[in-house]
């Protein structure tokens, strides 16, 4: 492979002995995963210097290659060097009660007075340890003031800019302030080009789209795009690739392209859970999709799946308890469902956390919805509809909401003059921001009026555009419902 600067940054600051084994391995490997894979087998089948062993555990956490790392701490573990990363690691494949470790293994290192490259490679394991959990476990002050005097203290430390917005970003995110979390990953992107981090620039260019396919589309799938090359060119990345392909799957799941958006999710996954990586959001999304497209079966079992791979992210788990409260309305397993929401209800109440109070509020609508009481399904639904309207981020779970609540004001109707505000804005949005999923199932509705009215010229004009969508490869699961309504002309 061709030298690529997310391994020869280091260079100017170790040994000649531990570069001469890093540049042999850069020359013999293909691409950079190939790289990471051939160091952790040299550290495994040798006795390597410890420098060299840092580094088979460094390059194979920020590859997120995690799961021969304990091998290697079996071999290598009694060098206190290794230590924070070692545990690092440990949290990375769930055992989330070691985060605790790092503060303690970076301080007992950064207590013999290291060199200054490795005493800011501790102070980032604890800024980092702390950022797993923030706002809850609040980073220290004197971290980052300690990572910020010696990033400015040698112009050479500029590669750590790199590191330190991107979890800059991640605080802006936790924060809730879109623009800033941007302003950092543009700034991170512009010095990993600036020191050519290839691996650090597709992470970045990933979670740049991931941000922005909520209001540009065009710039997401570029930014994407541009990630996918890089790995394919240069990195040969499976964990990156698995990322790349999720947030693929996103962007045609804010399209309503659920067809194509379950076939990504379901490769993401599969590649995550081949490499020993938690495949929790890709499994969580899968429960939200089958469930849209009124597949409730495949949406628990997903939603359990996610349960099951958050238990090293709880803040995460109520999200899939509540994908599962759905999918059990769905199967009219009504009992199983309100037990469910009943024992999470303190919980997700006490959270905090947005995302899980405007589930609660969404499954408990439609819980609302199965006892007859639809004007208090409809003020439940919209209420989780409102918390993503103001974070403005999250386009997709807003119209999924808008689906649900133009079904219940179409069931509302006990007369023959249905009246849906929330179809209304469903389908000028589907139009306007060509979502064809979602005007799909918007025209689905919208001929159930039609039915209810009689109205042939409605029917003449939705029929023609619904049968175009259903011939989409993306819009397959429209097709069932079609047939259906079809069989009632």
């Amino acid at each position: 492979m061709e030298p690529i600067g997310t391994i020869t940054q280091y260079f100017p600051f170790i040994e000649e002995e531990t570069k001469d084994v890093l540049e042999r391995v850069m020359t013999e490997a293909s691409d950079y995963y190939d790289f990471v894979q051939r160091l952790r087998t040299l550290v495994l089948d040798t006795d390597s210097p410890v420098m060299v062993v840092y580094f088979a555990i460094h390059h194979s956490m920020i590859a997120m290659d995690f799961k021969h790392i304990p091998k290697i701490g079996e071999k290598y573990g009694h060098h206190q060097i290794l230590g924070p990363n070692l545990f690092a690691a440990s949290v990375r494949l769930g055992n989330y009660e070691d985060v605790k470790k790092i503060h303690e293994l970076a301080d007992t290192v950064l207590a013999t007075k290291p060199k200054d490259w490795i005493a800011l490679e501790m102070h980032f394991m604890k800024f980092e340890a702390d950022m797993k959990d923030y706002p809850r476990t609040m980073y220290q002050t004197s971290t980052m003031n300690h990572i910020r005097q010696l990033i400015d203290s040698d112009s050479r430390f500029g590669y750590y800019e790199i590191v330190l917005n991107d979890w800059l970003a991640v605080r802006s995110q936790v924060d809730g302030d879109t623009e800033e979390r941007l302003r950092c990953i543009d700034r991170g992107i512009e010095y990993a080009k600036k020191f050519d981090d290839k691996l650090r620039l597709a992470h970045l260019l990933t979670h740049k789209g991931s941000i922005t396919m909520n209001f540009n589309r065009r710039t997401s799938r570029a930014a994407l795009e541009k990630a996918f090359q890089l790995v394919e060119s240069s990195l040969g990345n499976p964990s990156t690739y698995a990322t790349i392909v999720y947030y693929l799957g996103l962007l045609d799941a804010i399209r309503g392209e659920f067809d194509s958006a379950i076939d990504r999710c379901t490769k993401s996954a599969t590649l995550q859970e081949r490499a020993g990586l938690d495949t929790g959001n890709a499994a969580s999304f899968l429960s939200i999709f089958y469930n849209v497209i009124g597949e409730p079966e495949s949406g628990l079992e997903w939603g359990r799946m996610a349960e099951d791979q958050f238990r090293g992210r709880p803040y995460l788990i109520y999200h899939a308890v509540l994908f599962q409260i759905w999918s059990l309305i769905l199967l009219r397993r009504l009992t199983e469902a309100q037990a469910l929401i009943d024992s999470s209800r303190e919980t997700i109440l006490k959270s905090g956390n947005e995302d899980q109070l405007a589930w609660f509020h969404f499954v408990s609508g439609l819980l609302e919805m199965e006892d007859g009481d639809m004007s208090l399904a409809l003020s439940s639904i919209e209420q989780g509809l409102k918390i993503y309207e103001q974070q403005g981020s999250m386009l997709l779970m807003e119209n999924i909401f808008l689906h649900q609540l133009a079904k219940i004001e179409i069931l509302s109707c006990n007369t023959g003059d249905v009246v849906s505000p929330s179809l209304a804005i469903l389908e000028e949005r589907a139009i306007s921001e060509d979502l064809p999923g979602f005007l799909g199932l918007a025209l689905l509705l919208k001929a159930d009026i039609a039915l209810l009215n009689n109205d042939e010229a409605i029917l003449r004009e939705i029929i023609p555009q619904l049968q175009s969508l259903t011939e989409k490869r993306s819009l397959q699961f429209l097709k069932p419902y079609f047939d259906i309504l079809q069989k009632k002309l």
